[in-house]
């Protein structure tokens, strides 16, 4: 089986079992999809794999984490720095990790799709923000679905942003940050003057992106699903247990390598599976 699409899921850190899942996969069956759907961390890594820099992402990531000691400063109550630091190491990996040559090759290569949330008319930022999130923890823990629907029905709008509109790494750490827009992770992000928040409060795993009709394509998640949909044209692959790391948490470099090599090992069941197909 070939795929002409991919789509990789949100989920912070747990998206180096992504990172992980390719690199095993690619080395079997080549992989050259012609469009991208990406959100948040799925759109980090994704990226990161198309610029030919993931060693570089993975590295820097480790680095970065190795020297972060919490994940929340509350010194910086009083004073101009964030509480959170998720931000400016978020921007600070990919500055260090993506360089010209890898900035090309992502605009050059296939068409990368990172979906960023309008938020509905009736909030504003913050409670959007609230209203989002609570929305999708509950509709994950009540209805256990790959594609939520709450946030949709709340109000919240898709905004795809294009790699092929992007120029510098300035632009795609704009845009890989407006799609993970989750305060008060990350300061509260704006496209043409309106706030966005992070595309999974519409859905998580984006496969909206992919207009084509008659196209087989692959979805990334990034954490395990009771269920998986069954509908033609796409393939859905998860860790076949819980990854190590969480999503946000930015003091645990041992645990994002154990998710990379999670997903390693993960490729080999579904390269066998997919022999039988």
């Amino acid at each position: 089986m070939s795929f002409d699409s991919v789509v990789f899921a949100g989920g912070g850190n747990r998206c180096f079992w992504q990172a992980g899942f390719w690199h095993t996969y690619t080395k079997e069956r080549a992989l050259f999809p012609k469009t991208v759907a990406s959100v948040s961390a799925g759109a980090a890594i994704s990226n990161s794999l198309f610029s030919g820099n993931f060693d570089k992402v993975l590295e820097n990531t480790v680095a970065v984490q190795e020297k972060n000691q919490k994940n929340r400063y509350w010194k910086n109550l009083i004073g101009s720095e964030s509480v959170h630091p998720h931000s400016k190491l978020y921007r600070e990996i990919i500055y260090q990790s993506i360089d010209e040559a890898g900035m090309q090759s992502i605009v050059n290569g296939p068409l990368n799709r990172m979906l960023v949330a309008h938020i509905p008319g009736w909030l504003g930022p913050r409670s959007a923000t609230i209203v989002g999130l609570s929305a999708y923890q509950l509709e994950k823990k009540l209805k256990q679905r790959v594609h939520p629907v709450f946030g949709r029905k709340l109000g919240f709008r898709s905004e795809f942003i294009e790699t092929s509109t992007l120029k510098t790494v300035e632009q795609l750490a704009d845009a890989i940050l407006s799609s993970s827009c989750t305060p008060p992770f990350t300061p509260l992000m704006f496209r043409e003057n309106k706030p966005v928040l992070d595309g999974g409060m519409v859905d998580n795993v984006p496969v909206h992106g992919i207009e084509a009709e008659n196209t087989n394509t692959l979805v990334l998640l990034s954490r395990p699903y009771k269920q998986l949909p069954e509908i033609a044209g796409r393939t859905y692959v998860q860790p076949l247990k819980p990854v190590p790391v969480s999503s946000w948490d930015y003091t645990n470099p041992q645990a994002v390598l154990a998710t990379y090599e999670q997903g390693k090992q993960d490729a080999y069941y579904y390269l066998k599976l997919l022999n039988r197909m």
